[in-house]
């Protein structure tokens, strides 16, 4: 299935912009369409894909994962997203092509390792938004000599994703970093909605929109 075939939040108005919004492991693209909304302004679209494996592409492969031990589970979940990367290069290609000026990507936990893997180069995208993640799937040789803006999210009680390699690689390449210090992956409501108006603040301003 092309990785376009997903919930999409249409622009109105001739298209500007795109905010390409990856979701977590066992979700879908579809569990962000509300929050999606808040990335909406007159010509900007929102996709919402589902990674292989997730949603409208299911193939029966979590109920396998879901039999594993933590530690080959968390390696799947890194194949899967390893997996998502040149998809998510080639839809923020073709949304360009297809009139976008500007391409955002935010993705959370298992979307986040594929929104920083995508950062390499070439560089397609204009701003990177990765919450809950790390940077295990970027080699920071690769990045592109003009690297696009960078926004972390941690928290610091998460145990699924511990926070220190995010925020390290924050620190070295001078990214914008939120902490939540009372939170876990799954963050406390309060926590999380201040984290995505954040993300809002960020992608607005990187598609020059603010």
């Amino acid at each position: 299935m092309h990785p376009a075939d997903c919930e999409h939040l249409p622009a109105a108005g001739a298209l500007r912009g795109s905010v390409i919004v990856l979701h977590g492991y066992g979700a879908s693209g579809a569990v962000h369409a509300g929050d999606g909304r808040a990335f909406a302004e007159h010509g900007v679209e929102v996709l919402l894909p589902d990674a292989p494996g997730h949603g409208c592409r299911n193939d029966g492969r979590l109920a396998k994962l879901a039999l594993l031990d933590d530690g080959r589970r968390r390696a799947a979940i890194l194949d899967i997203a390893r997996q998502w990367i040149p998809e998510v290069r080639m839809l923020a290609a073709e949304r360009r092509a297809r009139g976008a000026r500007r391409v955002v990507v935010v993705g959370t936990s298992m979307g986040g390792f594929a929104a920083l893997g995508a950062l390499r180069a070439p560089r397609v995208l204009d701003a990177v938004a990765a919450l809950l993640t790390s940077p295990e799937l970027l080699d920071e040789e690769d990045l592109p000599q003009e690297r696009p803006p960078v926004l972390i999210g941690v928290a610091d009680r998460d145990e699924a994703v511990p926070p220190g390699p995010a925020k390290a690689f924050a620190a070295r390449i001078d990214a914008e970093l939120h902490e939540y210090p009372h939170s876990e992956h799954l963050m406390r409501e309060v926590d999380w909605l201040d984290l995505w108006s954040q993300t809002a603040s960020f992608v607005r301003r990187n598609l020059s929109l603010a």
